[in-house]
């Protein structure tokens, strides 16, 4: 007569567990190593924004930034782009050529032309009372690559005006219009405002800032880590990916939580009669609230 065994199934149920168990610790043990997190500040293992982030001033991040047309022309446009991470704003300061020539005898291309970007980042430095992370030259060609990442900006134009760029010219209706990339170049480089400097910087800065404040909510993570590569890849940049990892987070947090975080800020002085521009005591402390840089 065979003898009927019992069932051990709790023997390997009770092992089961057991090896359960041991898998979970180990997994605990080494999570650092199996799942490592962010080294970047306020960012979670997939670069995106951490819940408990709070931005501040060490992430505030200002760069000279300077267009030219062709990529070995001397740059043409000079512009403050001062990020403000507390407060979630991002200010356009377009400055005057001659801004270093009552102190260094030279305007800012002659400065570009002997000392490269980082002598131009000095030399405003010098006279706006602020420090530069870094400096970034456009030619045509970057810009309009990067502005494209953006998409079409519906801008209002102010007036009726022509744009002449090389042999073409084009006029321009006032009223809303939709600008490429290509238009915004244009549009900041070759229009032709003639209502003197100042309002053609007013201009010029009216037109970035609905550009990022139309764009800024359609940003996630990825599209900020293309907007870098094309930067510090296509452009001429001291900027490094390490310094935009660095301020990622803050950038992401102002993604999700400001409201038109973009404006501009004309700086005002007084214009001598050599080209030079004296900017005023009032101005400079005006660029370092902005730029966060005022303690």
């Amino acid at each position: 007569m065979a003898v009927r065994r019992r069932s051990n199934w709790y023997i390997y149920f009770i092992a089961f567990g057991v090896t359960l168990a041991l898998i979970i610790m180990a997994i605990v043990s080494f999570r650092d190593f199996l799942f490592p997190e962010s080294q970047e500040t306020g960012l979670t293992v997939d670069g995106e924004l951490s819940e408990d982030f709070v931005p501040d001033s060490s992430m505030n991040l200002s760069v000279m930034t300077m267009i030219s047309d062709g990529e070995n022309d001397m740059p043409e446009l000079f512009i403050i782009a001062a990020y403000n991470a507390v407060e979630n704003r991002f200010t356009f300061i377009p400055v005057n050529n001659g801004i270093a020539l009552a102190r260094t005898g030279r305007t800012l291309p002659n400065i570009y032309a002997a000392q490269g970007g980082d002598g131009v980042a000095k030399a405003v430095s010098d006279e706006c009372g602020i420090n530069f992370d870094g400096y970034i030259k456009f030619d045509r060609s970057s810009l309009v690559d990067l502005i494209a990442l953006c998409g079409n900006v519906e801008y209002d134009v102010a007036k009726t005006l022509l744009i002449t760029d090389g042999a073409e010219s084009e006029a321009i209706n006032s009223g809303k219009q939709y600008f490429s990339a290509e238009m915004v170049y244009r549009y900041i480089m070759f229009a032709e405002f003639d209502e003197g400097e100042s309002y053609r910087y007013n201009m010029i800065g009216s037109l970035l800032i609905e550009l990022l404040n139309q764009n800024v909510s359609f940003m996630d993570s990825s599209l900020l880590d293309t907007f870098a590569k094309e930067i510090i890849e296509g452009a001429e940049t001291d900027l490094t990916e390490e310094i935009y990892l660095a301020h990622k987070a803050a950038m992401l947090n102002t993604v999700q939580y400001g409201i038109n975080p973009a404006e501009y800020y004309v700086p005002y002085g007084e214009y001598g009669g050599d080209g030079n521009f004296t900017i005023s005591e009032n101005s400079v402390l005006t660029i370092r609230q902005k730029s966060g840089q005022d303690q």
